[in-house]
């Protein structure tokens, strides 16, 4: 009989493989956010600092767009990491589809066997009790 022990194995690894990546992607997109928060936060603090200099009034302009840019740019690469989440998530649930074919398979080969092993056992004791009879 075949084994499928090596191929639930195989699946398993690319399922844990799979997981580690969306962890990845889960921290990424994390980060993603706490910079943007740290970007919001910095507003406040820089508005009041601007308007301490007539200089700091004058470059706040300049901080802001920045600022703006460097949202989009985060917002943009969240919108990735999210379209990357939604691709990969759909691998993961082939791959736990995949290994839960194999692990079924493997299963039934087993129960097989073990059926196969009763049925044997059953025979033999069978004959031992034919013989017991046959002498009496």
């Amino acid at each position: 009989m075949r084994t499928f022990a090596s191929l639930v194995k195989l699946a398993r690894f690319k399922v844990e493989e799979l997981q580690r990546q969306m962890a990845m992607l889960d921290d990424a997109r994390a980060h993603l956010e706490g910079r943007s928060a740290e970007l919001e936060r910095s507003v406040p603090e820089e508005q009041i600092a601007a308007d301490a200099t007539k200089e700091g009034y004058l470059a706040y302009g300049s901080y802001a767009q920045a600022v703006i840019v460097r949202k989009d740019n985060l917002q943009v690469s969240m919108v990735e990491i999210d379209a990357q989440t939604a691709s990969l998530r759909v691998l993961l649930e082939d791959a736990f589809r995949e290994l839960k074919k194999f692990e079924l398979m493997e299963e039934r080969r087993l129960s097989r066997i073990a059926e196969a092993q009763v049925k044997a056992e059953q025979a033999e004791l069978d004959e031992i009790a034919g013989v017991r009879a046959a002498r009496s």
